[in-house]
């Protein structure tokens, strides 16, 4: 019996100790406004993958977010040149994977492109920026 009771104090005690050593804070990298607008102050195109608050942020900025998914980097269209024409109000995000299509997110839409044609590039750029040029106005809305 009290080899038992000795048995069930010790398991509470380790239990007692092992609990806080087990919980661990998340870590989280979360940046200041000032961090991040001085982040996308200059540069527009980014071979990492940006943070959900760093997409997030741009997106209620009015910035249209393109990511680029990529298996080679051949056969890539000028997209870069695109987003430097827009000044800012497009970050390209290029990320290596098993397929290649584009991804435009910003608070007016959603588009998915795997057609790589230079018009339905431009289309998906004219239904996703928020200041649209005023070459959109062919495509209608």
């Amino acid at each position: 019996m009290v080899f038992f009771a000795v048995l069930v104090g010790g398991v509470f005690l380790l239990e007692i100790i092992a609990i806080p050593l087990m919980y661990k804070e998340p870590e989280t990298n979360i940046k200041s406004p000032e961090e991040l607008a001085e982040k996308f102050k200059t540069q527009w195109i980014f071979e990492e993958n940006l943070t959900e608050q760093e997409k997030q942020f741009m997106i209620q900025k009015g910035v249209t977010i393109a990511t680029y998914y990529y298996a080679s980097e051949s056969g890539f269209f000028e997209l870069e040149d695109l987003v430097k024409s827009l000044e800012g109000q497009v970050i390209l995000e290029k990320v290596k994977s098993d397929e290649t299509k584009i991804e435009l997110e910003s608070i007016r839409d959603f588009v998915i492109i795997t057609d790589f044609k230079e018009e339905t590039l431009f289309k998906g750029i004219c239904d996703t920026i928020y200041y649209p040029p005023p070459d959109c106005a062919s495509f209608g809305d």
